[in-house]
Formats: C-alpha cells, structure tokens, sequence
C-alpha cells in the first residue's frame, strides 16, 4: 500500500508541478509544468523526485499530503506538505538540486 502512495505523489508532483517566477505568476497548463520540470531535470538543475525524497522523508515526521514544485527567486524548491496527528499542516520546503530543507512553515 505504502508503495502505491509512494508512486501515487512523485505522480502527483510531476502531473501539478507548479512553476512561479519572482513576481508571483503560476503557470496552470499542466503539460506545460510536466515539460518545465521534466527539462530543469535533464540540464541537471534539480534532482530526481524518488531521490530527494529518499532524502527528505526521514526529516519529515508527519504524514506527506502533497507535493509542490516551484521556483523562487532563481531556485527550484520542493514544497511537501505534511499533516501531524493532530490535524496542523505544515509547509516544508526543500532545495530541488540539494535536498537541504530550507524552511518549514507551521500552520495551525
């Protein structure tokens, strides 16, 4: 089952990859997002999604929600969004290329 959720998100990243330049606009067209960061990953501007989150995972102590990949300010990030057991989410954004959490919003 874990197996299935697990391909369920890379999945679901790569089908709403959500792209934004600096002054905030998001680009909706999803095969054009799957394109976006299908090519950052072939110029080698970020790493595989299954990689990062062999990573990523061990540091999030809650359940993943979902996943977001954007840019901000020149740098693709990994938004994971996480749910703990009592019902708070939390926003924990990673660095594309180097997996290094960045910052980790909480959200009651």
């Amino acid at each position: 089952m874990k197996a299935i959720i697990f391909s369920g998100w890379i999945g679901l990243a790569v089908a709403t990859a959500a792209t934004s330049d600096d002054a905030g606009d998001h680009h909706h067209d999803r095969k054009v997002d799957h394109l976006v960061a299908r090519s950052a990953l072939q110029r080698g501007e970020i790493m595989p999604l299954e990689k990062l989150l062999s990573i990523v995972r061990p540091k999030l102590k809650d359940e993943v929600v979902g996943i977001k990949f954007e840019m901000h300010q020149g740098h693709w990030y990994y938004e994971f969004r996480t749910v703990d057991e009592d019902g708070y989410l939390h926003y924990i954004h990673a660095d594309a290329k180097t997996a290094k959490i960045e910052t980790v919003e909480n959200h009651p």
